[in-house]
């Protein structure tokens, strides 16, 4: 990388860091003196991307350390590559996916030293090594560095090993077989994998899966508009869906077949690449419950047919999720508690599936999984970053909801996260809907937990014959 090209680098990773998103960032990285070779555009363009900048800290170490990742990645891009702007963008968009599923955990003081030693990084040209603090409770692996366990019977299995289990329903090992050995760079394959997986299902649970992978919540809120940018009203590149504002290049994509899906896939994800406009009016999008928790319990009484059901429905919703990039926490639960924090669907693929092939049994603890979702993950260093990134999440529950009785102080944080913008699916398996239609009296048996829990959600589903059904006085078929 040449001199200058560094120089900016810097100086835009340091206003990412700092500025953290939104048109005022655009418009000072913008304003940065700089060529219009595709080298600075790669430069704006990523650290513009919320995949960048929203993990990203403002301090020396993140500063030197990202100028170092994207220095390397912009320096092992091929003549090719910076000639074919498909492959450029398509390595890109690689880069900003593996760096978000890198970094979406805090780095632990430790990690931040053998980054530190590995890469040389020194603070600014002083030639000191980087300060890097101490933040106490650090997160220990077990002796094979796979599974973190944040408190007793709690286990994070984001990085386990892709190990397939024996409890994998035939569906998802179908689907599982034909998407093995897609790569991001085979984005159009794994989609028509996904495809088929969602056509054999039965309509009405793509429907529900749909209804909450898309929904994206209560929360949306668009505070301005991007103007159509004029040709004495442009100031630079941004990313969107507004056709008035293509780029010459992206349009190009419709004019052969072979790169004519990879402009619709852009399209659909709002990353098309746009003129932007040098006016003050922009659009800012506060969504702050597109992360979708799906928890399922995984006691004895789902053993069988009402675990395949879930873990059906699970994947389903986690592909159309993240279609519209919405990152998921797929808790199972039990006496004890697992998880996957799951952000990039075609690289944790195998490792997602492993997940949902291996079985669960035991008594059902519901308390746990509250505690967990409200208190424990806030509260652990480690994830602290991605459980407030959950804030105003959407929660879907797949049980037969014969639960225990739930703490008044998990009841009353239930009630104070839908408040906050929560939004609560339930979707009963086997579930008698004659008790359900009971449940009118708070003050109910202890054991009827659950089925006040599933009448008082937003939306309420039950699951009748291999079809989904929505409750309401009467259940609905979807």
């Amino acid at each position: 990388m040449r001199k200058q090209h560094l120089t900016y680098l810097r100086r835009a990773t340091g206003i990412a860091s700092s500025i953290k998103g939104g048109a005022r960032m655009l418009e000072i990285v913008g304003k940065i003196r700089a060529g219009k070779t595709p080298v600075y555009q790669m430069i704006r363009d990523i650290v513009c991307d919320s995949r960048f900048y929203c993990v990203v800290e403002d301090d020396l170490f993140w500063k030197n350390y990202a100028t170092t990742v994207i220095r390397h990645f912009i320096d092992s891009l091929s003549s090719e590559d910076w000639e074919n702007e498909e492959r450029r963008t398509r390595k890109k968009e690689d880069f900003l996916n593996a760096w978000l599923s890198k970094h979406i955990f805090p780095l632990s003081v430790e990690e931040k030293r053998i980054i530190a030693k590995s890469m040389q990084l020194t603070a600014g040209n002083s030639g000191k090594p980087v300060p890097l603090g101490s933040s106490g409770n650090e997160v220990n692996q077990d002796s094979d560095g796979y599974d973190i366990q944040i408190e007793s019977g709690i286990t994070d299995k984001s990085n386990s090993p892709d190990k397939m289990g024996y409890s994998l329903p035939t569906d998802i090992a179908n689907y599982a077989e034909s998407s093995k050995g897609s790569s991001p760079g085979l984005e159009v394959d794994s989609h028509e994998a996904e495809a088929e997986y969602l056509q054999l299902l039965n309509p009405t649970i793509v429907e529900l899966a749909k209804q909450i992978g898309r929904s994206g919540g209560t929360n949306h809120e668009v505070t301005g508009k991007f103007q159509s940018a004029s040709r004495s009203d442009i100031s630079g590149i941004t990313i969107g869906n507004d056709l008035n504002c293509l780029l010459p290049s992206e349009l190009a994509l419709l004019g052969a077949k072979s790169t004519e899906n990879l402009f619709y896939q852009r399209y659909v994800q709002n990353r098309l690449q746009l003129f932007s406009s040098a006016s003050h009016s922009f659009e800012v999008a506060n969504d702050k419950s597109g992360p979708i928790y799906i928890c399922v319990d995984t006691s004895g009484s789902m053993n069988g047919e009402p675990e395949v059901t879930a873990k059906t429905l699970a994947l389903a919703v986690a592909i159309v999720a993240q279609r519209d990039r919405r990152p998921i926490c797929m808790i199972n639960y039990s006496h004890n508690l697992s998880f996957f924090i799951l952000t990039d669907l075609q690289r944790q693929r195998q490792k997602f599936l492993s997940f949902l092939s291996h079985s669960y049994s035991g008594d059902n603890d519901e308390n746990r999984l509250f505690d967990f979702i409200f208190k424990k993950m806030p509260d652990n260093p480690r994830y602290r970053r991605f459980a407030s990134s959950f804030e105003g999440a959407d929660i879907l529950v797949i049980s037969d909801f014969e639960w225990s009785h739930i703490y008044d102080k998990n009841k009353k944080l239930i009630v104070e996260a839908r408040m906050d913008g929560m939004k609560f699916y339930g979707l009963g398996i086997h579930t008698k809907e004659y008790l359900l239609d009971k449940i009118n009296n708070p003050d109910d048996d202890d054991w009827m937990d659950g089925y006040k829990f599933l009448k008082q959600c937003d939306y309420r589903y039950l699951y009748e014959k291999g079809k989904v059904v929505e409750y309401y006085e009467r259940p609905k078929i979807l």
